[in-house]
C-alpha cells in the first residue's frame, strides 16, 4: 500500500495542511501515516484562471470547498469564470489548538458515541447500557477523558460557544424541546458532521442519529459547545 505524506506547517500557533487523499483529521488519527513538516509562507493567495478551468476544479485543486472559493470572491450561484481572471484563494490555516483537539478528542469521541447506537433511552440513566440525553453525552465524553457536568443545562455552559454554521464533528449541540419554547436547554447531542447528530432520544426511546435539517430540531437548536479535556474543571477554576 502506498504511504501517504501529509505536509504540515507549524508557524505562530497555526497549522497549514494539505492531503492528497482524505481529510486531515482522518489521516492524523491513523498512526501508520507519516507527517512531513515544511516551513513555507501561508495566507491568502491568488490564482489566474486557465483555459478549461471551472470553479469546481479550481476549488478541488486548492483543497478548499466550492463555497469557500465563492465566498472569498463574492461569487453567486450563477457566476462563471473567464480565462485570465484572478481569483482569491482563501487562507487555509487553522489554529494549532483546534487541530490538536481534533486529533486527540473528536475522532475517538464519535467512534465511542456510535458504539451505543440503538441502546435504550431511560430518563436519568448514565450508561453503559441505557442513557438519557445528557447521560449519554457525559458518558461518551468521560470515556475520552473529557470532564463535563451531568445535566444538559450545565453542559451548555462549558467550553466555547459555537454557532450552527461553525459546528465541527464532536461538538456538543443543545436544544430547547419544551412545548413552551422558553429558551432553556433541555436536550443535548453530539454533532457528527453533515448536519447530523447522535443523541439519546426520548421520542424514539433509543440512541439514534438525527438531522439538524429536520424542522423540529432546526427550530429548537440553540447553540453548540466545543469542549476539550478538563474543560469543566478549567471553567470552574475561573469562576
Amino acid at each position: 500500500m502506498k504511504r501517504l505524506i501529509l505536509p504540515v506547517l507549524l508557524m505562530g500557533g497555526f497549522v497549514w495542511a494539505k492531503s492528497t487523499n482524505g481529510g486531515l483529521k482522518s489521516i492524523l488519527l491513523k498512526h501508520e501515516k507519516s507527517i512531513n513538516v515544511n516551513l513555507k509562507s501561508v495566507g491568502n493567495s491568488s490564482y489566474v484562471v486557465k483555459e478549461g478551468d471551472d470553479l469546481e476544479s479550481i476549488a478541488c485543486d486548492h483543497h478548499i470547498t466550492l463555497g469557500q472559493l465563492k465566498e472569498a470572491n463574492r461569487l453567486t450561484a450563477k457566476s462563471t469564470v473567464h480565462t485570465g481572471a484572478t481569483l482569491l484563494i482563501p487562507d487555509q490555516t487553522i489554529r494549532l489548538s483546534d487541530l490538536l483537539m481534533s486529533v486527540n478528542n473528536i475522532g475517538p469521541l464519535l467512534t465511542e458515541a456510535k458504539e451505543h447506537l440503538g441502546k435504550k433511552y431511560v430518563w436519568g440513566a448514565v450508561g453503559p447500557t441505557q442513557f438519557d440525553c445528557s447521560g449519554f453525552t457525559s458518558y461518551v465524553c468521560k470515556k475520552n477523558q473529557i470532564s463535563i457536568p451531568r445535566t444538559s443545562i450545565m453542559q451548555g455552559e462549558v467550553g466555547k460557544k459555537i454557532a450552527r454554521g461553525e459546528l465541527k464533528e464532536g461538538d456538543l449541540i443543545f436544544f430547547d424541546t419544551s412545548k413552551e419554547h422558553n429558551g432553556v436547554i433541555n436536550h443535548v447531542g453530539i454533532y457528527a458532521g453533515d448536519n447530523k447528530f447522535i443523541h439519546a432520544s426520548s421520542a424514539t426511546m433509543s440512541v439514534v442519529i438525527s438531522s439538524l435539517d429536520q424542522s423540529f430540531y432546526k427550530s429548537r437548536f440553540m447553540w453548540g459547545q466545543r469542549v476539550a479535556k478538563d474543560a469543566y474543571f478549567a471553567s470552574n477554576a475561573n469562576r
